[in-house]
């Protein structure tokens, strides 16, 4: 009885060994470069708001502010206005707003609560030609600040309709 139980254990391991020994039938393949690994800077507890940049392929990228004296949603936006600092534009960081002066045109840069649920901001640039990437910038760092209000974009053109951060694109 146990030579039948070996014989029977042996045979066992041999088929159902053997579809293991020969693998899943898939060749092997080189290494496949696929670039850096992602990196995603998350705003921690001591964020005073999020300024956001654009990346080369258009995508917007978050830069948490830690280090603005104020905590004001003006003093994000102005930071955002000034653009990506030297580092920043190594980083292949670059910004789709119109480049101005900051000293002549920042101060007329502001943000108002206009209703309850709504924040006007004031810019000191046209606003009705913006991209929607700009747009979006400029959107998503007011409400890094304010997020429980809808932006109204206001320049010496027009008002835009009220838009709220969407970061999904």
């Amino acid at each position: 009885m146990t030579r039948v139980r070996t014989a029977a254990a042996a045979t066992a391991t041999l088929l159902l060994g053997a579809p293991l020994l020969t693998g899943c039938g898939i060749k092997p393949t080189g290494v496949i470069e696929s670039g850096a690994a992602a990196k995603v800077v998350v705003p921690g507890p001591g964020t005073k708001g999020t300024v956001y940049f654009v990346t080369s392929d258009g995508r917007l990228a978050p830069v948490p502010e830690t280090e603005q004296p104020a905590a004001s949603t003006s003093a994000v936006l102005l930071r955002l206005l000034i653009g990506p600092t030297e580092q920043e534009r190594a980083a292949g960081l670059e910004t789709r707003l119109p480049a101005l002066d900051i000293r002549k045109q920042g101060a007329s840069a502001g943000t108002s609560v206009v209703s309850p649920d709504t924040v006007q901001v004031g810019l000191p640039f046209k606003v009705g030609g913006l991209s929607e990437t700009a747009r979006r910038q400029l959107v998503c760092t007011v409400a890094s600040t304010e997020p429980r209000y809808q932006v109204v974009l206001r320049g010496p053109d027009t008002d835009l309709e009220p838009a709220r951060c969407d970061l999904g694109r």
